[in-house]
């Protein structure tokens, strides 16, 4: 029986798709989201850089003006907007007496926006995030820390996560993973 529910919070809670981005900037941006997410920010995701520090390494980069909009603090709220639907979906099920986690590779900037927006203690019994623990998704150590820190059965855990590397590497330590789609794919495995 699960008792347990993990989430991941990007595509999940908060919408940080391309989509959401070209809609924003109202313009296809492939290469602005690569330049943005790239290589430098998998140090912000550590908690190496700030993200500030990886806007600045990027001054010089074209699209500079579009990548430093999409990246400051000051407009996750319309960059990283949260999906009202699916967080009010875990809350019912907080309620119904599930254990909610979250398990995230996420910046410093981002966790502080994400509490400022829902207040995680309030709405979650516990996460791991990357930029603290400077680990990131898939690497095992971090669904482990979470197992081990929170006491959780891997038999009474499921991790929901949109990408299917990192529920390939939850499922490979144990925990049953399922690639979220959609707020249904929760519904249906629970």
């Amino acid at each position: 029986m699960i008792k347990n529910i993990i989430l991941d919070v990007g595509g999940i809670l908060f919408d940080d798709s391309k989509k959401n981005i070209e809609y924003v900037l109202n313009k296809k941006c492939d290469l602005i989201y690569q330049k943005a997410y790239g290589t430098g920010f998998k140090e912000c995701l550590l908690g190496y850089k700030t993200v500030q520090e990886h806007i600045n390494n990027l001054y010089n980069t074209p699209d500079f003006k579009d990548i430093s909009y999409i990246l400051s603090k000051e407009n996750l709220s319309i960059t990283y907007p949260v999906m009202n639907k699916n967080l009010e979906y875990i809350k019912k099920l907080k309620a119904m007496g599930y254990k909610i986690y979250l398990l995230t590779n996420i910046t410093e900037d981002s966790y502080n926006y994400i509490n400022n927006v829902i207040n995680i203690e309030a709405v979650f019994d516990g996460g791991i995030y990357s930029y603290q623990e400077h680990v990131i998704k898939p690497n095992p150590t971090i669904y482990n820390l979470l197992i081990d820190r929170f006491k959780l059965n891997k038999e009474e855990t499921i991790f929901f996560d949109d990408k299917e590397k990192n529920i390939i590497a939850a499922c490979n330590v144990g925990i049953i993973g399922i690639v979220f789609n959609s707020i249904d794919d929760i519904k249906n495995n629970l």
